[in-house]
C-alpha cells in the first residue's frame, strides 16, 4: 500500500461535505489531535467481475449512504469516498470509536435487508497529529489507520492502543487485546485491539459480538419466537417435500427414495449412474459458486470438491463409499479441532461444540461441530449427511461473524444429502 493522501476534492454532498470539514467544532486547530476512521468494502473486486458495474455501483453508492449517516450521527466529517473505501475524521476518540461500532450494526443490517448487496466492511481507527493539505491529510495517524483497516476482516473493527486510551472505557463496547503487529511502512510494531459489542447478561452467549442489535430493533424475546417458528416450518416443509414422514411423502411408485438438490437427483436410481465427481459437481448447479475438483487423503473418500463462495469462503464437499468412512472421517477432524463429543453447540448464539442435526422430527441428517479461531480469525463448521450419499462437508469463513455461517449452514444442510 502506498502513502496516504486522502483528499476532500469530491466530498460526499458537495458544498455541504466540504463546509463541514472546515467546521472549528469537528477539526478545531491544526495541531490537535484528530481521530481517522477507515472503512473498506471486503470483496469488492470479486464483487465487480461476478455481478458487474452497475450492482458494483449500487453497492458503493449503499455502502456511501451508511457510512455518510453514521459518521454524522456521531459528529464526524466525512472526507472522502473512493469506490470501496471511506475515510471519515472525529474531533473525539469516543465518537470514533462509537462511530466505527455503529457502521458494523448498521452494514449487518443492510446485509440482512438485501443479500444481493452484502456490506462485507473491514474499519481501522488511530488517533494522532495530522497535517492538513490541499484540503486533505498526511500523517502518521492516517497511515495507520489504513493498515489496520487492511488488516481487519469483514466486520470487524481494529484500533491502536492510542485510540483506546484516549477513548477509555466506553459502555456496550469491549476491547479484545490483539497483541503487537508489524504493519508495513511503520518501524515499531503497533499495539493493536477489536472492538466487540457487549451483551447484556439476559442476552448471555459465549461470543459477545452481535453485529445487530436485535434488542433493539425487534427485542430478543420476538426475535427468539420468531427463530423457533421459522426452525419448525422449515423442518416440517423438508419433511414432507423432501423426506416425508418416515420416507412415505418422499418416495417414488417403486419405493425408492428422491431428494432433488440443484436440479439434480440423488435417488438410488439416478444417483449410482453418474459418477462420484458429478455426484458432488451436482451441488454446485445454480448456485454462485466457483468450485473444482481436489484429490483427497481420507480413508474411503471417493471424490471431494472445494468451492469458493461469499459465505463461507471456502466449502469443500467429499463423497465416501459407505457410513463407516465417513463416521471415521468426522471423527478424526473432530479430534483435530479438539472439540468435546456431544458438548456445547452450533447456534446463532454459541458457536463452539458438536451436536446431532436433523432434516425433520425423527429424520436425522447426521452430526455436525463448530469453532472459532482467534489466531486466524475464522470460523469453522464441519458437518457430516448421511441421509442420503455419504458425505463430509467443512465450511471456512474468514471472520469471527459466525452469524453468517450460522445462517447459511441451517439452510444448505437440508440440500446437501
Amino acid at each position: 500500500m502506498a502513502a496516504v493522501d486522502w483528499g476532500i476534492d469530491t466530498p460526499l454532498d458537495g458544498p455541504e461535505g466540504a463546509g463541514e470539514l472546515e467546521g472549528d467544532d469537528v477539526l478545531g486547530r491544526e495541531t490537535e489531535v484528530r481521530t481517522f476512521l477507515i472503512a473498506d468494502i471486503r470483496g469488492y473486486t470479486r464483487f465487480t467481475e461476478e455481478r458487474g458495474d452497475e450492482a458494483a455501483a449500487r453497492l458503493a453508492g449503499r455502502f456511501a449512504s451508511v457510512t455518510r449517516d453514521a459518521v454524522g450521527t456521531r459528529g464526524g466529517a466525512m472526507v472522502e469516498v473512493r469506490g470501496d473505501e471511506a475515510l471519515a475524521v472525529f474531533g473525539s476518540a469516543r465518537q470514533a470509536l462509537r462511530a466505527a461500532v455503529d457502521l458494523q450494526v448498521r452494514f449487518e443490517d443492510e446485509s440482512r435487508a438485501d443479500p444481493d448487496l452484502p456490506l462485507n466492511v473491514g474499519v481501522g481507527v488511530d488517533s494522532g497529529e495530522a497535517v492538513r493539505i490541499e484540503g486533505g491529510f498526511r500523517g502518521a495517524a492516517l497511515n495507520v489507520a489504513a493498515r489496520l483497516c487492511g488488516l481487519a476482516h469483514a466486520g470487524e473493527v481494529i484500533a491502536t492502543d492510542s485510540v483506546v486510551h484516549l477513548a477509555g472505557r466506553l459502555d456496550g463496547i469491549r476491547y479484545v487485546d490483539r497483541g503487537r503487529v508489524h504493519l508495513k511502512g511503520i518501524s515499531e510494531p503497533v499495539h493493536i485491539l477489536e472492538l466487540r459489542r457487549e451483551l447484556s447478561p439476559v442476552q448471555g452467549a459465549s461470543w459477545s459480538w452481535r453485529p445487530l442489535d436485535w434488542s433493539k430493533a425487534l427485542g430478543w424475546r420476538l426475535v427468539l419466537g420468531v427463530a423457533v417458528i421459522a426452525a419448525a416450518t422449515a423442518g416440517v416443509v423438508v419433511l414432507l417435500t423432501t423426506r416425508g414422514p418416515s420416507g412415505n411423502a418422499g418416495t417414488r411408485g417403486n419405493g425408492t427414495r428422491q431428494t432433488q438438490t440443484s436440479g439434480m437427483s440423488m435417488g438410488n436410481t439416478q444417483g449410482k449412474s453418474l459418477s462420484p465427481a458429478k455426484r458432488l459437481q451436482g451441488y454446485a448447479q445454480n448456485r454462485p459458486w466457483s468450485c473444482h475438483g481436489v484429490k483427497s487423503t481420507l480413508t474411503g473418500a471417493l471424490a471431494s470438491l472445494v468451492c469458493r463462495t461469499d459465505v463461507p469462503n471456502r466449502l469443500q464437499l467429499t463423497l465416501f463409499r459407505n457410513k463407516r468412512d465417513l463416521e471415521r472421517a468426522y471423527t478424526k477432524e473432530l479430534e483435530r479441532a479438539g472439540i468435546p463429543s456431544s458438548h456445547g453447540g452450533c447456534r446463532a448464539g454459541a458457536w463452539r461444540g458438536e451436536v446431532e442435526w436433523f432434516h425433520g422430527i425423527d429424520e436425522p441428517g447426521g452430526r455436525a461441530f463448530c469453532y472459532l479461531s482467534e489466531a486466524k480469525q475464522r470460523s469453522y463448521v464441519t458437518w457430516s449427511s448421511e441421509a442420503g450419499a455419504k458425505i463430509l462437508a467443512v465450511a471456512q469463513l474468514d471472520s469471527l461473524l459466525h452469524q453468517h455461517l450460522f445462517f447459511w449452514w441451517a439452510h444448505i444442510r437440508h440440500d446437501i444429502v
